[in-house]
């Protein structure tokens, strides 16, 4: 018997593994909102970030759309293919090597040599924006609170746009779902009237505990899964405009049980270039992650890559490894 789902069901899916570890073979993971309370939290992180650099209106009030404009983001898009898609050994349009990927928005500041035109370029409070966007949310001491994001296509996307900025008559869902999940839902007790832009990255964060210790599947120790044989496979897109890869990562790397080269004995991630919140995306976003633990768990084949294909790249397939 198997579970998969994406998203929610992602997040259900890692925890059939963790506390149901005797009900299922096989579970599948994609883009799981595992540490929904976290990300919660950094979505509110990033509104306070944009509203710190957004232009202001003639009565005030902070422009958030209007803080990176589209032109500039496609060029952020552009640079980092530029920087980083033939890492891999093959220009393909996708970032695979997304570890050795070293961009730095300070590379596109108004000014610096080799950085674009007056209309594309960033300036300085763009630059910190989108550093502190991708570094995720820190207390005042510099410490991370939720993970890293990779720098990726994504970044182009109305995907992306919507999450962090929005448009002239909408305002961005980090200001919305962010906001209403963090104050209704992730906090003990519930604050309705939580102004988002007054959480405190300080002392704000343990409000958090109660509901994560009953919502977020984040355990590290999989024995009884495991041991009885179970699998589990976990993917997510590098360009989920709203959840971090540094995040899911810095997770698997302290997985249990481990072999000796980790523990892809019964656990593996697949890390989707371009891909954003479970589809879509400049991506090889179609794949068959069924048939991949039905392999693994009915016949002992492990899925060392699992063949993908997308609209994006028309004719094109590419192995997620």
């Amino acid at each position: 018997s198997y579970f998969m789902g994406c998203s929610t069901g992602g997040r259900e899916a890692m925890m059939i593994a963790q506390r149901l570890p005797l009900e299922f073979d096989g579970s599948v993971a994609g883009n799981p909102s595992w540490n929904l309370t976290r990300i919660a939290m950094n979505q509110v992180w990033s509104l306070q970030q944009v509203t710190r650099i957004a232009p202001r209106s003639a009565e005030g009030q902070p422009q958030l759309f209007a803080a990176i404009r589209d032109e500039q983001l496609k060029e952020v898009s552009a640079s980092v293919l530029r920087q980083c898609d033939a890492l891999d050994g093959l220009k393909d349009g996708l970032v695979n090597d997304f570890q050795a990927c070293k961009f730095d928005p300070a590379s596109m500041r108004c000014g610096v040599p080799g950085a674009p035109g007056a209309q594309l370029c960033l300036s300085p409070q763009q630059v910190d924006g989108l550093k502190a966007i991708f570094g995720g949310a820190r207390n005042s001491r510099g410490e991370s609170l939720y993970g890293t994001y990779t720098y990726d296509t994504g970044i182009a996307s109305p995907a992306w746009r919507g999450m962090h900025l929005g448009g002239a008559t909408a305002p961005p869902a980090n200001a919305t779902l962010g906001r209403d999940t963090l104050r209704l839902f992730a906090m003990t007790p519930p604050v309705p009237d939580l102004d988002p832009l007054t959480f405190n990255f300080d002392r704000d964060v343990a409000l958090l505990d109660e509901t994560a210790a009953i919502n977020d599947p984040n355990g590290a120790l999989h024995s009884t899964f495991a041991g009885r044989g179970g699998k589990l496979i976990v993917y997510h897109g590098n360009s989920d405009q709203a959840m971090a890869t540094g995040v899911l990562t810095d997770w698997y790397n302290r997985l249990l049980p481990r072999n000796a080269k980790g523990p892809q004995d019964w656990a593996r991630l697949y890390l989707v270039p371009g891909m954003l919140h479970c589809a879509g995306g400049q991506a090889t976003d179609q794949f068959d992650m069924l048939e991949a633990i039905q392999q693994w768990v009915e016949h002992g084949r492990a899925p060392d890559k699992v063949l993908a294909s997308g609209n994006a790249f028309p004719g094109r397939t590419r192995p997620l490894c």
